[in-house]
């Protein structure tokens, strides 16, 4: 099992062997686009309109919105893997989060 870090230059090695583009602001619509296919494979859990749901194709889509926003923290050399643990461990370890005061009281 690959931690975040080694995904990260994974991502970074397969991006430049088959030619993606590194550009910043193109790896952000790239980005945009991937989340929207998320949503599009959520929609199918209430929506009668559309195919049945399907979790391989939500599972591939994750990964997708997930190499995308690798890509984008390769792009400014940010280890997603520092910044997402002091971001919820550290920043965020003291803060008061009125969501869990509600989850107590209901």
């Amino acid at each position: 099992m690959a931690d975040l870090r080694e995904l990260q230059r994974l991502v970074s090695k397969v991006r430049r062997e088959r030619g993606f583009t590194m550009d910043p602001l193109r790896i952000f619509v790239l980005l945009d686009e991937e989340v929207g296919e998320i949503a599009r494979e959520l929609k199918r859990t209430w929506s009668p309109n559309y195919e049945p749901f399907s979790k391989k194709d939500l599972e591939d889509e994750i990964a997708d919105t997930l190499a995308c926003l690798l890509a984008l923290a390769n792009q400014f050399e940010i280890d997603a893997e520092k910044a997402l643990t002091e971001k919820l461990l550290r920043k965020n370890s003291q803060r008061k989060w009125k969501s869990a005061d509600m989850e107590r009281h209901s």
